[in-house]
């Protein structure tokens, strides 16, 4: 209880909009910590006289050592004394006692997160410094990871300073003024001392200037941009706009593009070694949704507090010697060399796999726990088959290599003799076992890079482990509870990943349902506490029958197998002759489908266990259930676990032609289960989706998994009708979580939400039963777009499992980016669009229709109509005599009290048509403004047309247009209306009432004390 008490008061800061400070925190933390202290001491005390005097340690006053009493009376300890000493375990006061720790120990684990929280935080990027060029000195601190951009390190920073090139200052030397941003570093040179001048200093060889240290965070993370692979220009370019994806959010910055040229001749950074770089950072910027990816948690997490990239060109000049980036020290340095160690496995590793290996991602995140090679496509077939926990090193890999390890150590120990002295004599076989076990589960640990569940499990071997040595029972629920301890205390963050939850959840599933089958095979064996000491008596003969008799009616608990043997309670002896008679008239076939029944029972039992347990925490995280799990799991974990993990394990040990044979073995049954895989994903009804469910919902739903799992009392299990009743009510109570639906609007109301994606517009539209997507977001890098990455996954959180229509306003990929990811979730939408003909995104439509200024239809009593482009914009378009801006899909919805406008990107040439075709029709209480704020857009003329009340710019952190622009923020605020940023504000909701308007932003609703702090530009 005290640990969970810990736990909770972790998770407890990781809700908080803000750290706590004050002396109020101050003063109930010293009190915490005085009360824990004095208890502890107290219970050290009473514990001490108690095994002094009493009994031993572990023992319960009830279990007094025989002539307890008469051994205290002789040692002049009466009565009374023993009795104050075990008062202190019984009664209400034990209860007061754990209560008060409980309390004392939640306070301690809030203030331990806050103490992290704050100190992790302290080290962040100025705001001076972001977008301005620096000379950072570090070492790379992690595994160099090759992306479609280019490449990609964690650095970790020794020193920093700003630019600046003869007149023209790049890196705004004026900024090194400020004391928040300037420090006392080295100098640029390597005998920089800490007393080094802060004025501008001349580099050796060209007319750069650095100025005086200035503060980078410690670690950073940075992309190498590299040439494009198929020889182009410039290759990908670079956009404001976060990367709400796996990586820490928006890696690039506003005018990376230029980054993105050739780096001829540059050698790549590997793990270990000492670099100086030229670069540009921001701090970490995430996309801030309902239930959405959280990225600037996950770089909190990693300890990622700026990113950025590596300059590779400066303009007109070029780059000079003196700043391009530069090799200092070939490494690995002291402290780096593992992770220089774990790039030689990786570079090996990948030299013996086939380069065509579809599925190496897979094999090289079981060996290593990289998981960067699996392709997005992969990861969906495997999380709706429910098998993906198979691809990150967990407890059941690491079970498997200490348990691999136990077992050859022991078998070697054994035999194990020097001259005279026999090791088993020194030091017990399973003792050994057990050490190297743990030993090996350490190593594969930080060879997988401990993940939260590399740490759990690393941490109940340990446990394990340790009462073994120690001779004392450890119970899984109490190394349970000691691994969550230990692993939210290293990372206080890991409380509010899904990582964490659902490992920990898996194995008290497990531990529930062994208990559950523990005290089965008791009540099958059908004998009372006191005839395992008769039996003790019986000679072997006797034994052997009644052994032979119980393994029997075990079996019978089975309904395949109630006929053989009778559930009678106690055995008599005589009967065991009879059931040993019947077990030998099966025959050899009949035994072996018995021994194969009681073999397979155990594992069915725990992947009922895990399915059950797994229900509340998968609807809660990710809104669905694999229904074919137990299915994909029942042949994925043997073949994973015993086939290819031993395979791909082996293969580092291996010289490189064995290495690649183990590899190409092992890929083969990857490629088959892949196969099988697929054809189980592509069922319509392999995986049940559903929104996330309200708080209530997911708590009763973990009650009801309780219920389903834990053992019943004795009283319960006498009648099976109550077994059976308590565990359809365990069911039913799961009801509410997985039959949830999120409440629509009104009939005859609607809602509008602004998506935050970036730059780019995403707005979805929702009546009483009705949905329309308004433009898709833009592409996210490699492999990723918005569509894929935000608006389906909040569609599927929002329990939209149709999507009647998609807008998409024209042709720039910030609207249509990720309007095919969107069609492969919801291929039955009808898309509205002025793309031309042959367009990719009306290629991948089932239907298509070309919007058109004075098309309308109605929904439940809201009207939506096009109000541009007419048909001669349309044909001015396509010939080419204007841009795509031109012929962009402007859209109203009203329902005759409220509206909303979304008009993408139309200029001042299509707002001025607008105007004067339908003047002050125009009005709206909701804008999307035109061209996310260009000097283009929002003439003076629209702006008096709509007067809306509220205006959203749908733009990307420091995006390199610099949407919005000054002069059209101030135009819309003389026009009396609130301003609302995506990158302030996040996803923003509109819902029409009767009695209004009503708006809902998600970072100012659901802010948490890591979330970047924005100026408020209402």
């Amino acid at each position: 209880m005290v640990l969970l008490a810990w736990v909770a008061g972790v998770w407890w800061l990781q809700q908080a909009s803000a750290l706590p400070t004050g002396q109020g925190f101050a003063i109930a933390v010293g009190i915490a910590a005085c009360v824990f202290v004095a208890g502890a001491l107290r219970v050290i005390w009473v514990a001490g006289g108690t095994r002094s005097y009493a009994q031993p340690w572990g023992a319960t006053s009830g279990r007094c050592r025989p002539g307890g009493k008469a051994a205290l009376a002789g040692r002049g300890v009466d009565d009374r004394q023993a009795g104050g000493a075990a008062s202190v375990n019984h009664g209400w006061p034990r209860w007061l006692a754990v209560a008060a720790f409980a309390l004392s120990a939640g306070v301690g684990g809030y203030a331990w997160a806050a103490y992290r929280a704050e100190v992790r935080l302290g080290d962040s990027l100025p705001a001076a410094l972001e977008g301005q060029d620096v000379l950072v000195t570090g070492v790379v601190a992690g595994l160099p990871i090759t992306t479609g951009d280019g490449v990609r390190f964690v650095f970790d920073v020794e020193r920093a300073h700003a630019l600046a090139r003869g007149d023209e200052r790049i890196g705004g030397c004026d900024t090194c003024g400020a004391p928040s941003v300037c420090g006392n570093g080295k100098g640029i040179g390597d005998g920089g001392g800490a007393g080094a001048s802060l004025a501008p200093r001349r580099l050796t060889g060209g007319g750069d200037l650095a100025c005086g240290a200035v503060h980078v965070p410690k670690r950073i993370e940075l992309v190498l941009p590299m040439r494009s692979a198929f020889g182009g220009k410039g290759g990908k370019r670079w956009k404001g706009e976060e990367l709400g994806g796996r990586g820490v959010a928006d890696l690039g910055a506003g005018d990376a593009s230029e980054g993105a040229a050739a780096v001829a001749g540059t050698q790549l950074p590997r793990a270990g070694e000492r670099w100086r770089m030229p670069v540009r950072l921001k701090a970490p910027r995430g996309f801030a949704n309902w239930h959405g990816f959280d990225a600037e948690l996950l770089a909190l997490v990693r300890g990622i507090r700026a990113s950025g990239y590596v300059r590779t060109s400066f303009g007109r000049g070029g780059q000079t010697n003196a700043v391009r980036s530069r090799r200092l020290h070939a490494g690995p340095l002291p402290g780096y060399g593992f992770a220089a160690w774990r790039e030689r496995l990786r570079d090996d590793f990948r030299a013996a796999l086939d380069p065509s290996a579809r599925y190496g991602g897979v094999l090289m995140a079981l060996a290593l726990g990289e998981r960067g090679d699996i392709a997005d496509d992969d990861w969906q077939m495997f999380a709706d088959t429910g098998v993906s926990h198979l691809l990150a090193i967990s407890g059941l890999h690491v079970s498997l290599v200490a348990g691999a390890m136990a077992v050859i150590v022991g078998g070697l120990w054994r035999r194990a003799s020097f001259g005279r002295r026999r090791l088993p004599l020194w030091l017990p076989a399973p003792k050994a076992a057990a050490v190297a076990g743990l030993l090996a589960a350490v190593a594969y640990g930080a060879i997988a890079g401990w993940g939260v569940p590399v740490r759990r499990a690393v941490g109940m071997v340990a446990m394990v482990v340790l009462a073994l040595l120690t001779g004392r029972f450890a119970a899984p629920s109490y190394a349970l509870a000691w691994a969550l301890a230990v692993v939210v205390t290293l990372d206080p963050w890991a409380v509010v990943t899904p990582g964490l939850w659902l490992s920990f959840g898996a194995v008290t599933a497990l531990v529930l349902a062994a208990r559950r089958g523990d005290r089965a095979r008791s009540n099958s064996s059908g004998r009372p506490d006191g005839a395992r000491d008769a039996e003790g008596a019986e000679d072997a003969d006797v034994r052997r029958k009644r052994g032979a008799a119980t393994r029997l009616e075990a079996v019978a608990a089975t309904p395949a197998c109630e006929t053989l043997v009778p559930k009678t309670g106690t055995l008599k002896i005589d009967e065991a002759s009879s059931a040993s008679a019947a077990w030998r008239a099966l025959g050899w076939m009949g035994r072996w489908g018995v021994a194969l029944c009681r073999r397979l029972a155990p594992a069915a039992r725990a992947q009922y266990a895990v399915t059950i347990g797994l229900i509340p925490l998968t609807l809660a995280w990710f809104g669905s259930v694999p229904l074919l799990g137990p299915l994909a799991n029942a042949v994925a974990i043997p073949v994973m676990t015993l086939i290819v993990t031993p395979l791909a394990l082996a293969s580092l040990m291996l010289p490189s032609g064995l290495a690649h044979w183990a590899l190409f073995v092992a890929h083969a049954v990857v490629v088959w289960l892949a196969d099988w895989l697929g054809t189980l994903a592509a069922m319509p009804w392999a995986v049940w989706r559903a929104p996330v469910a309200p708080v209530w919902a997911q708590m009763v739903a973990v009650v009801g998994v309780v219920v389903c799992l834990v053992p019943m009392p004795q009283w319960v299990r006498a009648a099976r009708r109550w077994v059976i009743g308590m565990r359809l009510a365990g069911v039913a109570l799961m009801g509410p979580a997985a039959l949830a639906s999120p409440q629509r609007p009104a009939m005859g109301e609607f809602r509008v939400t602004m998506l935050d994606i970036g730059q780019g517009n995403a707005v979805l539209v929702e009546t009483a039963t009705r949905t329309l997507l308004f433009d898709s977001g833009p592409p996210l890098g490699r492999g990723g777009d918005a569509g894929r990455r935000v608006i389906v996954p909040y569609l599927r959180s929002m329990g939209i499992a149709r999507l009647d229509r998609m807008v998409v306003s024209h042709a720039h990929d910030d609207h249509f980016g990720g309007a095919l990811s969107v069609l492969r979730a919801f291929p039955e939408a009808q898309v509205l669009s002025s793309l031309p003909e042959g367009h990719r995104v009306r290629r991948a439509s089932a239907t298509h229709r070309t919007c058109l200024a004075g098309q309308q239809w109605q929904w439940e009593g809201v009207t939506f109509r096009f109000l541009h482009p007419d048909k001669a914009a349309l044909r001015d378009g396509r010939r080419g005599r204007a841009g795509p801006n031109s012929v962009s899909c402007v859209l109203r919805i009203a329902n005759g009290r409220h509206s909303a406008l979304l008009a993408a990107d139309a200029e001042s040439p299509q707002e001025r048509t607008m105007v004067a075709r339908y003047g002050r029709a125009l009005r709206s209480d909701v804008l999307l403004a035109p061209h996310h704020g260009s000097l283009t857009s929002s003439s003076s003329a629209f702006v008096t047309a709509v007067s809306p009340a509220h205006v959203v710019f749908q733009t990307g952190y420091r995006n390199r247009f610099g949407h919005p622009k000054a002069a059209v923020v101030a135009r819309y605020r003389s026009a009396g209306a609130t301003l609302w940023q995506s990158v302030t504000h996040g996803g923003i909701r509109f819902s029409s009432t009767p009695d209004g308007m009503t708006a809902q932003a998600y970072r100012a609703s659901y802010r948490r004390y890591w979330h970047a702090l924005s100026p408020d530009s209402s």
